[in-house]
């Protein structure tokens, strides 16, 4: 099965002269077939990244197409655990002080979402996404992976795209405006039909089960183990969201208000309570 194909777009907003990184083979992820949709004035290597000039009209877009493939990293680095005790915002600084080769990384989770970590000897470190996890183990569930928080401490879920390195501390921005799959996802368009059927049957016009299955089903498949893994790790995370596909789904036929009345419980629940990801032993671990 062919790896799936991405494009990063660029428009200028004037004329102008741009030096932007090109996606490369790293650990984590294995970049192929390269298009450009513009021949660039120069190409180099430098820090680690590969670098290319453009000379932009105003309006004029960019854009790079590449094949991708990212696999997990799971590494627990020595200064993995021993960075617990401390605040995540003060990691890459006590790293450093230590020796150790602290840089910034600055790519997208393959959402399409710009997102930012470090890398410490080369090693991923997310502090960003370790304090998110821990307040919402469910976060990444749209990525289809839901991972520890530990994760995060040296390593990554697979889901990303490094595309610049750039030295720490440093007020480095990512030059890239977009990343979006080349390919259309038909989950938006499930997703429109589905709640649009919610909407029909709320106002008294029951469209029955059918035009919100095809949606779960592809949910089911994205998410499924990410899911299943979740609710190992965190269960009434878990439980919120199949606690709404309960309720939407008697809403297509045969409303069911109770179970409206627990999703919203539920759901107000999880955001009150202490978060179930805190680091082992503290006093709010699930």
């Amino acid at each position: 099965m062919p790896d799936p194909l991405f494009r990063l777009r660029r428009r200028s907003p004037g004329g102008e002269t741009l030096l932007l990184p090109l996606p490369q083979s790293l650990p984590g992820q294995k970049v192929g077939d390269l298009f450009l949709s513009q021949r660039p004035e120069e190409v180099y290597e430098a820090q680690g990244n590969i670098l290319a000039r453009f000379s932009l009209q105003e309006g004029e877009v960019l854009e790079v197409r590449f094949s991708l493939k990212t696999e997990a990293l799971k590494h627990l680095p020595p200064w993995g655990k021993a960075l617990l005790p401390e605040p995540p915002e003060a990691w890459p600084g006590i790293l450093a002080h230590k020796g150790h080769k602290v840089e910034r990384a600055l790519g997208f989770l393959l959402s399409g979402q710009p997102h930012a970590w470090y890398l410490v000897d080369g090693l991923p470190l997310d502090p960003l996404m370790y304090q998110a996890l821990q307040e919402d183990p469910s976060r990444l569930l749209p990525l289809g992976v839901a991972p520890h928080p530990l994760t995060y401490l040296g390593g990554h879920e697979g889901k990303r795209l490094l595309v610049l390195k750039a030295p720490w501390p440093g007020d480095e921005t990512l030059p890239w405006d977009e990343l979006h799959p080349v390919s259309p996802d038909p989950l938006p368009f499930l997703r429109g039909l589905a709640f649009t059927a919610l909407g029909l049957s709320a106002l008294g016009f029951p469209t029955g089960p059918w035009p919100y299955l095809p949606y779960l089903g592809l949910l089911a498949w994205r998410q499924g183990p990410a899911l299943k893994a979740l609710f190992l790790h965190s269960p009434r995370h878990a439980l919120e969201s199949l606690l709404f596909h309960a309720f939407a789904l008697s809403v297509t036929g045969n409303p069911r208000p109770e179970l409206g009345l627990v999703y919203l419980a539920h759901f107000i629940w999880n955001r009150l309570r202490p978060s179930a990801s805190a680091p082992p032993g503290s006093p709010s671990e699930a």
